[in-house]
């Protein structure tokens, strides 16, 4: 319990290891993994919704009164979804935690989404790590399985590290942007304030603040970011502070 206590109350900055998130759980893919024993102490906690299928028998739904689910979606526990959160039309949501003031459609399964991030058309989504303020366009999907069922392995902090599961789709980091149909190969990392414009599958790993174009990378002016950030995020009524950006300067000058 205190565990999903720390990843709803948390904005997490995926690159900062001192995160308080990082004192119980080394590596994004131990929280998705161990989802289901965030819930173990919980019972479903939701109001019914009208057209709504809400199966809580693999466990608990906790969604918040102030939520939003629209009409014919499929939740299955364990599911916990944040204040003011909107779950559109047509989604089948499982086995994930889906943070405040996010707006989520399509299929999702075992994933984390931290407050005000968007996935909000369809497309496939699997053991996924969502930072605060991502938003993937329209059929972003990731892939979780490999062909040969091998274990997957991810770049973290500048190591090749096996994640000794064969389910693992992608760690997509704050200020994120994805385009219409953009696919995502197993164990991508995607840093903080990346835009991706792809065709084709990515690099399984893209450097914070890189603007991914035509299979080239380059990186992204911190003026230009942030003004993009400012803008998404007085779309909901949120500034981009001083602190804000005095972390992701420094986050950007050592990248």
């Amino acid at each position: 319990m205190d565990y999903l206590k720390k990843i709803i109350i948390s904005d997490l900055v995926l690159l900062d290891q001192s995160s308080p998130l990082f004192e119980v759980v080394k590596h994004p893919w131990n929280l998705i993994n161990s989802i289901p024993d965030l819930f173990s102490e919980l019972t479903s906690t939701y109001d019914s919704k009208k057209n709504v299928i809400i199966n809580d028998s693999n466990g608990p739904v906790v969604i918040d009164d102030t939520a939003t689910i629209e009409p014919f979606t499929f939740l299955n526990g364990p599911l916990f979804i944040g204040k003011n959160t909107l779950v559109k039309s047509h989604s089948t949501i499982s086995n994930s935690i889906i943070n405040h003031d996010c707006k989520v459609s399509g299929e999702i399964h075992s994933c984390i989404f931290q407050p005000y991030s968007n996935k909000a058309h369809d497309g496939f989504l699997g053991h996924s790590f969502i930072g605060s303020w991502a938003n993937l366009g329209a059929g972003t999907t990731t892939s979780n399985l490999k062909n040969n069922y091998s274990s997957i392995s991810v770049k973290w902090d500048g190591k090749l590290i096996d994640t000794e599961s064969i389910f693992f789709g992608s760690i997509i980091g704050e200020h994120v942007k994805t385009a219409i149909g953009t696919n995502l190969n197993t164990g991508t990392v995607i840093e903080l304030g990346c835009n991706i414009v792809s065709q084709s599958f990515p690099p399984r790993h893209i450097a914070a603040f890189s603007l991914f174009y035509k299979n080239k990378s380059m990186k992204i002016q911190f003026d230009n970011f942030c003004d993009t950030a400012e803008k998404a995020m007085q779309r909901r009524n949120r500034s981009l502070s001083s602190s804000d950006k005095s972390v992701l300067k420094s986050i950007y000058k050592n990248c």
